[in-house]
């Protein structure tokens, strides 16, 4: 709210004090001639050397009442003002967060993942993909397991960032979490997961991400050919979602070629 000016304020108590100081005047002129007339002043001339200050009086309280009133206003108008600046604020925060979101090409960004690189070595081809994954998604570890055609098998093909003492385990479809994407054909976003059930070692030691994502690679018969598993330190989110899922139909298709 904008200060009241200082002069506005002030003038209806300058009035006043001006009406009083006329009543004043008026009522010792009057007095004076009372004096020399040897006539005592009438009450209709007290009456009247008061009319001034009354009437000032009346002024002052009328002109407080409507300061009152126009302050008053003016705190509504700066609230609503602030309102108003507040929702056109969360529009255009709104208007622009879908903007982004519209913008981002899920088809070119997976165009961007799939490596250049022929499928004919499938473990070159699958650590160049999940090299490519690990810059765009940021994940701390990849495995790719691609499914034997003899023994039905889901095998470790290929990964980032993995380490392990023992070889990867084989599991067929239905069974572990993994198998279990690859018998739905749907993904699964899983967030904090359990302390250890994933382990990233480094140079400056080790941690356990809390965010693991597993999508089917599926073939254009919409057979599951294939897993993705991808650990992060960040959670994935819905674009990512769409992200792997549609990766998962891409892959199935050069990976069905590959195959026949």
């Amino acid at each position: 709210m904008r200060p009241t000016k200082s002069t506005g304020r002030f003038t209806p108590l300058l009035v006043l004090v001006l009406l009083l100081l006329t009543s004043v005047l008026l009522m010792a002129s009057l007095h004076n001639i009372s004096l020399k007339s040897d006539n005592g002043l009438p009450m209709w001339a007290k009456v009247l050397s008061l009319a001034p200050f009354l009437f000032g009086v009346w002024f002052y309280i009328i002109a407080a009442r409507q300061n009152s009133i126009i302050a008053g206003l003016q705190n509504q108008i700066e609230t609503l003002k602030s309102q108003l600046e507040s929702f056109v604020k969360s529009q255009k925060q709104t208007q622009t967060h879908s903007a982004t979101k519209e913008t981002i090409d899920i088809g070119q960004w997976v165009n961007n993942l799939l490596p250049n690189a022929s499928t004919d070595d499938l473990v070159v081809y699958g650590e160049n993909l999940l090299a490519n994954i690990s810059k765009s998604v940021e994940i701390v570890q990849g495995m790719m397991y691609l499914k034997d055609s003899q023994t039905g098998l889901f095998k470790f093909k290929a990964g980032y960032a993995y380490f392990s003492e023992t070889a990867p385990p084989e599991y067929p479809e239905g069974e572990t979490l993994a198998g279990q994407v690859a018998k739905n054909q749907k993904l699964l976003n899983l967030n904090d997961i359990p302390e250890g059930y994933i382990t990233i070692l480094s140079g400056l030691g080790k941690g356990s991400p809390k965010h693991l994502m597993i999508a089917p690679i599926i073939s254009p018969e919409s057979k599951t050919i294939g897993i993705l598993e991808l650990a992060s330190f960040k959670e994935f989110k819905q674009e990512h979602e769409e992200l792997f899922t549609l990766l998962g139909r891409k892959l199935g298709e050069k990976l069905s070629v590959t195959n026949q």
